[in-house]
């Protein structure tokens, strides 16, 4: 079946509070909606960590004035349990406005880590899979803006954090704008494919939604005795706007670097790294994998 013509296997997490406002909202009125849901988890791992960590946290913020209103709502959950060893997390971020003179900013982050103590000439082995869906709408594109972004990344590293392996899923919506996005990317040594995709957009490009799922592992055998360090984050964002608002800083650039766990290294290294673009200009590609 042709990813154009795919329709969405999950459903978008919207709140009852945001539920209500949207069927409250009066028939006519100009309203905008973003919303930003993803999900993590890893699995299969040949051996017990250590140790284990995992952390959440959200912000909001809702400003509005005259004829305008806006609802924002974040959540985060994240958990990493070790006999048996497997995690998740998830984050949703959401906004709604309608009328004038509004702004809305929902963020929420998750992130788990696990530690390894793995023997000389021992594999070490785990599988993990995870999706991210975004959903943006505007009614008057000369006064509205919507966008929705996700990114999700981990890493390996060594006793010394140095970045052995990395893994990034990424999207981004605005609309209506041209800074949409859709990729997953990764060290060349492992192994995952993209399962599920779509990117499509609604009438008159006032409505777009973007969704990709993958499934993963990881198999490596070390000579030598290591401490390895298992880290992952994901960071969700909605926004939506209509002029004129008060000024407020614009949605943060996700992902640029991230440091977690007293380790820190840039999404973009200088290793080889194996791409697969799932955004407008990758859809052939995306058609490909999942005829």
């Amino acid at each position: 079946m042709s990813i154009l013509n795919k329709i969405s296997k999950t459903t978008l997490v919207v709140s009852s509070g945001l539920v209500g406002l949207i069927v409250a909202a009066l028939p006519g009125e100009a309203a905008t909606f973003a919303t930003s849901n993803s999900f993590f988890s890893f699995g299969n791992f040949s051996q017990t960590p250590a140790s284990v960590s995992s952390s959440t946290d959200s912000d909001t913020t809702s400003i509005s004035s005259g004829a305008g209103s806006v609802l924002t709502e974040a959540e985060a959950s994240a958990f990493f349990d070790r006999d048996p060893a497997f995690s998740g997390n998830t984050t949703v971020s959401e906004a709604f406005g309608e009328g004038l003179n509004y702004l809305g900013l929902a963020e929420s982050e998750a992130s788990v880590l696990g530690q390894f103590e793995v023997a000389a000439n021992t594999n070490f082995t785990f599988d993990f899979t995870g999706f991210l869906e975004l959903f943006t709408s505007i009614d008057d594109p000369l006064s509205e803006q919507a966008q929705a972004t996700a990114g999700i990344t981990f890493a390996l590293l060594d006793e010394a954090a140095t970045v052995l392996s990395s893994f990034e899923l990424f999207g981004t919506l605005s609309t209506s704008g041209k800074a949409d996005d859709l990729f997953v990317e990764s060290t060349p040594d492992l192994d995952w494919d993209i399962t599920d995709a779509e990117f499509v957009s609604g009438p008159d490009l006032l409505a777009e939604q973007a969704f990709v799922e993958v499934f993963g592992s990881y198999a490596q055998q070390f000579t030598t005795a290591q401490q390895l360090t298992l880290v992952e984050l994901k960071l969700s964002e909605a926004f939506v706007a209509a002029e004129p608002a008060a000024q407020t800083p614009e949605p943060g650039t996700l992902l640029a670097v991230i440091s977690l766990g007293g380790a820190a290294w840039k999404l973009r290294n200088n290793k080889s790294r194996a791409a697969k673009p799932v955004g407008r200009s990758g859809l052939d590609t995306v058609t490909e994998r999942l005829a």
